[in-house]
């Protein structure tokens, strides 16, 4: 299947709009069309109450992931459910609301901006724009976290795993909001292994 993170450009009511794309995961198969089994009937829609959804990794189970945008207050992590309302506008963060799905975790805009995400052994491994660090989260213990690289790199926009389990993490310093360093932007290899103990 193809997945499409769709922000609410900006138009908060198009988050709870199940006729609009707005602030939506969208679930399409690789032809374009919908897909049978898809929550709601005729719809590319998969999930919806998203702000600004960026980043999306599977673990081995095929439990799907998405890390997003707050407005101002939290960013956030979440466990995707088919059809689930993660409710923005109403809430941003961890709201304790029985008609929406909370995040797994949360963090201040200021030290997050999750963006790009992979998934290694368990390990979700989360690329941060303007908290300027990668987060390492324990699938078994997805409400904690760790952090590596904190201001040493600058932004972190995507992280990837590759088939001989490197993790490769791209910085994104030269697009205007960063704080170039020499010679970037660059292609980080980090080994996995070295956060698992």
């Amino acid at each position: 299947m193809l997945y499409a993170t769709v922000g609410d450009a900006g138009n908060e009511s198009l988050a709870q709009d199940l006729d609009s794309f707005g602030g939506k995961i969208l679930r399409l198969t690789i032809d374009g069309e919908v897909p049978e089994d898809n929550p709601f009937p005729d719809s590319p829609v998969f999930s919806f109450g998203h702000r600004n959804p960026q980043g999306l990794a599977w673990a081995s189970d095929g439990t799907m992931y998405a890390s997003e945008f707050g407005q101002n207050r939290w960013d956030e992590l979440n466990l995707i459910r088919a059809g689930a309302n993660y409710g923005w506008p109403v809430t941003e963060g961890i709201a304790n609301n029985a008609d929406y799905v909370d995040p797994l975790q949360q963090w201040s805009t200021e030290s997050a901006s999750p963006s790009g995400m992979s998934i290694h052994q368990d390990l979700l491994y989360v690329a941060n724009l303007r908290g300027e660090r990668l987060r390492i989260i324990d699938l078994n213990s997805p409400s904690d976290s760790t952090e590596a690289f904190t201001g040493s790199y600058g932004r972190f926009r995507d992280a990837a795993v590759t088939a001989a389990g490197e993790l490769w993490v791209l910085t994104n310093n030269t697009d205007g909001r960063g704080t170039p360093q020499e010679s970037d932007d660059k292609i980080l290899g980090i080994f996995p292994a070295k956060f698992s103990q």
